[in-house]
């Protein structure tokens, strides 16, 4: 059985002048609110970065601590995980982490050794 051709809801190519501002009015509106999102989500943000020294210096030397940094570094870029290895409050064992992940990406892109060179470390500095 053959469906009857159906017109959409709206037919955009035939809007009067007036139904053409509405729509000018309503996306503008909807631009609008994404804007007032975005500028909320961003002042969330800064509010939680303001913080984040203080936090820092509660968990220093706790299992949380690793588990702070480990979480930031396992959802990073390549790039930003050795950034936060070079924090100085970053435990040594998510430095070891982020140092094999490098190796690893290294490694796969023929580089080894890379990892060591860009977290200031040298090939003998387990030996000590």
């Amino acid at each position: 059985m053959a469906q009857k051709h159906r017109h959409p809801v709206i037919d955009w190519n035939r809007m009067t002048d007036r139904q053409r501002q509405m729509k000018a009015r309503a996306e503008n509106l909807t631009a609008q609110i994404a804007l007032d999102q975005h500028r909320e989500h961003d002042r969330a943000n800064k509010a939680l970065f303001a913080s984040l020294e203080s936090v820092l210096a509660q968990l220093a030397g706790t299992p949380k601590a690793v588990e702070f940094f480990r979480l930031f570094s396992e959802t990073a870029t390549l790039a930003n995980a050795k950034r936060i290895a070079n924090h100085p409050d970053c435990p040594d064992v998510v430095r070891g982490e982020i140092a094999q992940r490098i190796e690893t990406a290294g490694a796969i892109r023929g580089n080894e050794g890379v990892a060591r060179a860009v977290l200031g470390k040298t090939d003998h500095a387990s030996e000590d």
